[in-house]
């Protein structure tokens, strides 16, 4: 089970950033931690809506063990973006402007443009770990969804916001 939560919190968290980057866009806005929490947690449901059928479908298609490689596989292969994106949310979170910004483009910057490569080299090595076709599309599936969550909360977030 531990390395399922530890996937989850990783898949949750990129979920959470993605509704961020969606609702920042490429404008020069002002911080706002209404306007951030509220894209944050769009990400996060947009995020679950994609992922509950093939997390559900891999579920049935799989034992334990097997849930529990593919998840450490998917981990793994994404530790190099993942944890250094996790050091720089707790510095941005605990530290001081100077930390914040330094974090922010020197880490969280950069890796935004490797994300896909991280969620394509998880996904292929869960793929490669499942026990089956089917569970393996169903990862697949998840990969999928994970990078389409950024674009379709954009889409949402673009028609809600007044102007």
């Amino acid at each position: 089970m531990g390395w399922i939560l530890i996937l989850t919190v990783v898949v949750g968290l990129d979920c959470l950033l993605s509704g961020f980057r969606a609702a920042q866009g490429r404008t020069g806005r002002l911080p706002s931690w209404r306007r951030d929490l509220a894209a944050h947690v769009c990400g996060l449901g947009v995020g679950a809506v994609l992922l509950a059928v093939p997390v559900a479908v891999g579920a049935v298609l799989t034992t334990g063990p097997e849930r529990e490689a593919i998840a450490r596989a998917g981990v793994l292969w994404s530790a190099w973006l993942s944890l250094p994106t996790v050091v720089a949310l707790v510095a941005i979170l605990t530290l001081s402007w100077r930390w914040r910004y330094l974090a922010t483009a020197l880490v969280l910057g950069p890796m935004t443009w490797l994300r896909p490569v991280a969620a394509v080299a998880a996904g292929v090595a869960g793929a490669l770990a499942a026990p089956g076709w089917g569970a393996g599309g169903a990862v697949l599936l998840c990969v999928g969804g994970v990078l389409l969550v950024e674009p379709l909360v954009g889409r949402v977030l673009a028609r809600t916001a007044v102007h």
